[in-house]
């Protein structure tokens, strides 16, 4: 295949990884002067591959793959260099929760989730969502930052569709927050606008609700039956089963949160949304829930939390869990012995742990730890009925949870060496600097803010150094040699360490969250949904039947409409076409759906 590729990208004089099919029908007559290159078979040929990229001209890599049926471990090698793209902007501080990787699978679900399996039009195979009438859908609101994000990436690799770039993008995000690895198939091309599909496909969380305040006796919205069937509708479109629709739903909103701005829905599904876990599926089961709108007063007569306080005329489930008091279990456990977790090494031993600003469990989220991570834990505290570490990269960690089930276990002694590297200066004051471990201290003090470069490490043994940790400068010119207090025990983390995806910049709260949790209606629906609770319950019971079970229905969905997939129209009726009762951009097969 290599070497048509070679010859075929002569004939790409635009460098964009394409051919117009005039050019190629020549060769194709070139090789065999037979009448069998008609353009009604070339057509053919085309549609039968997914290689049009529009305005006449064809996709190389997809049209190639097909034609030689070597769309898989083949392509996983040309597509490294994008993956370690994507791996590199997939964490930042400065946007949500401090990952991308939620609005990249958001991204790939959308653009995979308006398949018909009628006719084979909408799935990933084509990138519509590039085309302003599929991005105006109010369903995918706020993907244009996503699609924005991967803009430079596209540009570094021209030959890569969108389409792909988007379907990749989502597995990497995926497996980098803890999910499975899916194997990636490339040859998804990109559409023109011709193919955009009209708002109407995508689930809506409110679909068929009625309006107004009505709550039956177990405190489900009126109407949550007709949503339930708009769910089933939706997901059968594509031809996919309950199960695979509660996978999707259970995978997929373990991650992100919603924006009052864009859908004026609001808060995070889960404690920790940047994370593949069985949570979602865990809390629904497992906690109380809410109906709340805007104005909702709780049941401490304020009004619902502002991280999931939804707009004005939106309606949303939260999680009584912050109204209620301790469990009396939890009230009897007895505050543990500090001094038999020292300073030292600790690995997480829980799915993952949140860590704080401050020891409060009230203080603004930083950052999380996952299992089997290790962190250098300069200071430990007890706090109540729990045990709180400081990390060397600043921000604290429950080792001992309040309720006392233990979080991390401690590896060793602090590991001098292993605390080399670059540091921020962090205290408000600034972090003093000696001649040499022992000094006096003098005025010189390096500004907050400021970083540089330790290759020693040692701790203080007398005076006001006494069981500080202190580093000395390794940075070439001014300061180097000089020792800067690190940690002290009377001012806690004075400089902290930079860490690649925790601090590289300084670090922001993760947004808003102290806790609350919320579900959109359409999510309690799969509590209340019979058909539906029989996977939810399972799910929540089996992280790795939800591992197992999401990889598939993700990688399903995502093929859904590309060359190779199992999965082909049906049957001759399109979604495209209007029937009795379906509204103008709607889609037919849903019956009598409308635009979200």
């Amino acid at each position: 295949m290599e070497a048509v590729l070679a010859v075929m990208r002569k004939l790409d004089r635009s460098g964009d990884g394409t051919i117009s099919l005039e050019e190629f029908a020549r060769v194709l007559r070139r090789i065999d002067s037979s009448d069998i290159w008609t353009p009604q078979n070339m057509q053919t040929l085309v549609d039968s591959t997914g290689s049009y990229a529009g305005e006449g001209r064809l996709s190389l890599l997809p049209l190639l793959r097909a034609l030689y049926a070597e769309a898989g471990p083949r392509a996983a090698d040309e597509f490294k260099a994008v993956r370690e793209d994507l791996l590199r902007i997939m964490d930042s501080p400065d946007w949500d929760d401090g990952s991308y990787a939620p609005i990249l699978i958001r991204l790939a679900w959308h653009s995979s989730g308006t398949y018909c399996q009628r006719d084979g039009t909408g799935g990933s195979n084509g990138a519509t969502m590039r085309h302003p009438l599929e991005a105006g859908d109010p369903e995918n609101a706020g993907l244009d930052s996503a699609r924005a994000l991967l803009s430079p990436i596209k540009e570094k690799h021209p030959w890569l569709s969108s389409a792909d770039l988007w379907i990749l993008a989502a597995y990497v995000a995926i497996e980098h927050t803890g999910g499975p690895a899916i194997e990636f198939t490339g040859g998804r091309v990109d559409a023109p606008v011709e193919k955009a599909v009209a708002p109407g496909r995508l689930p809506g969380a409110e679909r068929g609700l009625a309006e107004g305040w009505k709550l039956d006796s177990e405190g489900r919205m009126e109407g949550w039956e007709k949503l339930a069937e708009h769910m089933r509708d939706v997901f059968g479109r594509m031809g996919l089963s309950d199960r695979e629709a509660v996978a999707l739903i259970c995978g997929g909103h373990v991650y992100g949160r919603c924006h009052p701005e864009s859908s004026g829905y609001n808060g995070a599904w889960v404690e920790n949304p940047t994370m593949f876990s069985n949570e979602y599926a865990a809390d629904m089961v497992g906690d109380k829930w809410v109906a709340v709108d805007h104005d909702t007063k709780m049941p401490d007569g304020g009004p619902v939390p502002e991280e999931v306080r939804p707009a004005p005329g939106k309606r949303q489930y939260i999680d009584l869990t912050k109204y209620e008091g301790e469990e009396d279990e939890k009230a009897a456990v007895q505050a543990p012995d500090a001094t038999a977790y020292p300073p030292g090494r600790y690995k997480c031993v829980s799915s993952w742990v949140n860590c704080r600003e401050l020891p409060d469990t009230s203080s603004p989220i930083i950052a999380r730890f996952v299992q089997e991570q290790v962190l250098s834990l300069v200071a430990v505290k007890v706090f109540g009925t729990a045990v709180r570490g400081l990390a060397e990269r600043g921000g604290w960690v429950s080792i001992i949870a309040s309720g006392g089930k233990t979080l991390f276990e401690r590896q060793g002694d602090l590991d001098l060496q292993a605390l080399q590297g670059r540091y921020r200066a962090v205290a408000s004051g600034g972090a003093p600097v000696f001649a040499a471990p022992g000094a006096s201290a003098g005025d010189a003090r390096l500004s907050a803010g400021a970083e540089f470069c330790v290759g020693e490490v040692a701790v203080g043994q007398d005076g006001d150094q006494a069981g500080a940790l202190l580093g000395k400068r390794a940075d070439p010119g001014t300061g180097e040699g000089e020792w800067v207090v690190l940690f002290s025990p009377s001012r806690g983390v004075v400089s902290e360490l930079v860490v690649q995806g925790y601090n590289e910049k300084p670090r922001k709260p993760i947004k808003s969250q102290l806790g609350h949790q919320m579900m959109l209606v359409s999510d309690m629906v799969l509590l209340w949904d019979k058909g539906f609770k029989e996977h939810l319950q399972a799910y929540a019971d089996d992280e790795e039947l939800l591992r197992k079970d999401f990889a598939g229905a993700f990688k399903r969905l995502t093929e859904l409409g590309c060359p190779w997939s199992k999965d082909r129209p049906a049957a001759a009726q399109t979604c495209g076409q209007q029937a009795a009762g379906a509204s103008a951009g709607g889609c037919p097969f849903l019956a009598g759906s409308t635009a979200a």
